[in-house]
């Protein structure tokens, strides 16, 4: 494997509160992460921050890799 790259595309649903300033607000500082060269069968790791600046629950329902 040359080149191993993950990125990590968030789908997520929330719970509007009733108010327009009441709202979830995700923040993520990197959506990608380049491993480089990877030899065939390492395994390897990357953690990814995902941050709620809003003011309700922020509720992550399913997370893909690709």
């Amino acid at each position: 494997m040359k080149k191993a790259m993950i990125g990590f595309v968030v789908l997520l649903t929330v719970v509007f509160a009733g108010s327009a300033w009441a709202q979830p607000k995700i923040e993520v500082r990197e959506i990608k992460y380049d491993f480089g060269k990877v030899a065939q069968g390492t395994q390897v790791s990357h953690v990814f921050e995902v941050r709620n600046a809003g003011t309700e629950p922020l509720i992550i329902e399913r997370v893909q890799s690709s």
